[in-house]
């Protein structure tokens, strides 16, 4: 049995993220959906860009900013997602290892070029995503590195990468690798679309292969199909495993062995940019799993860094998470 040296291992889209500030009206002539995270081609996202000021760019992806977030914390962890040969895969792959997240995954020399994200960020901090994936959904089972899966303690999955073949076929492969070497899987249901789209899929990853799901109010009813977010955690209370249910400014709810535990938000002095808040919360949950902490303390990580990150343009933490979080008096 492989020694497990890496907290957590996250496989998801590798894009780089465009951020900038636009107003309500926006929004509407482009008839986008406020909120929401759409699929463009690169024409669209060129038309879109044309009509944009950028006024930051950083390496992104909801996994990959989860990743970032828990080696700020301190944890030990890496990375799998595909990038090209290019300038943006490059700027990518620095970014993480940088910080000192493991990233190996072969660049491709051919096919797509590396992903990114328009986030439009209107002036109530919410972010409207338009992706353009590129190769990042071309991940396949030949990228999976299975040292690396089997020596993580919890292994990370994107939802959004399930509407790849190729990449789906990849997380089965890294579910199975840490099946067998005793690790932990993990997924974020990504987007409400996302559910929509894959509910029976999920539903099957939630009954047989995960120890722990992520998902927002709207998604955690869609996989349920209900608009009774009561009754959607009364399914949760029946499954083997974690839930845990972020809900932006009211907080967030743990469900684990047929108990549901409330989680108070931390209330931010200013809001700038919501991009990447369930991502951050996620690095501070996985965080404290990963160390022993009860799933209480786990969800108060994650509010408290969840609640940094919206303070700053950008997913990715400007300072150290692990020295925000040792201000709290309980992680003492």
């Amino acid at each position: 049995m492989a020694k497990k040296t890496y907290d957590v291992v996250g496989i998801g889209n590798a894009i780089v993220d465009m951020l900038a500030n636009v107003k309500e009206e926006f929004i509407e002539i482009h008839k986008l959906q406020k909120g929401s995270m759409k699929l463009v081609d690169e024409i669209e996202s060129k038309k879109i860009c044309k009509a944009i000021e950028i006024v930051e760019k950083n390496s992104g992806g909801s996994v990959a900013n989860t990743i970032a977030g828990l080696a700020s914390l301190g944890s030990k962890v890496a990375f799998i997602g595909k990038v090209k040969e290019d300038e943006q895969g490059h700027a990518f792959e620095e970014s993480l290892k940088r910080i000192g997240v493991t990233f190996n995954t072969k660049k491709s020399k051919d096919g797509p070029s590396t992903a990114h994200c328009v986030v439009l960020v209107t002036p109530d901090a919410q972010r409207t995503m338009n992706t353009c994936l590129g190769i990042a959904g071309t991940l396949r089972k030949e990228d999976i590195d299975s040292d690396l899966i089997s020596k993580a303690k919890i292994i990370y999955l994107e939802g959004y990468l399930w509407d790849s073949k190729e990449a789906k076929e990849a997380f089965l492969k890294a579910i199975e690798i840490a099946k067998r070497a005793n690790g932990k899987t993990a997924l974020s249901l990504s987007d409400k679309f996302c559910v929509d789209c894959h509910r029976v899929d999920f539903i099957s990853l939630i009954n047989n292969d995960l120890d722990i799901v992520f998902a927002n109010e709207d998604e955690i009813k869609a996989l349920f199909e209900t608009e009774d977010l009561s009754e959607a955690i009364n399914k949760c209370k029946s499954l083997d495993l974690v839930s845990v249910i972020t809900r932006s400014e009211k907080g967030s709810i743990i469900v684990s062995e047929g108990r549901a535990v409330n989680i108070k938000p931390k209330t931010a002095d200013c809001v700038i940019d919501t991009t990447g808040a369930g991502d951050l919360y996620a690095a501070g949950f996985l965080h404290g799993f990963v160390n022993g902490y009860g799933l209480e303390t786990c969800g108060k990580i994650g509010s408290i860094v969840a609640c940094d990150i919206i303070k700053q343009f950008g997913a990715r933490p400007k300072k150290s998470l692990m020295e925000l979080v040792k201000e709290e008096e309980f992680y003492k």
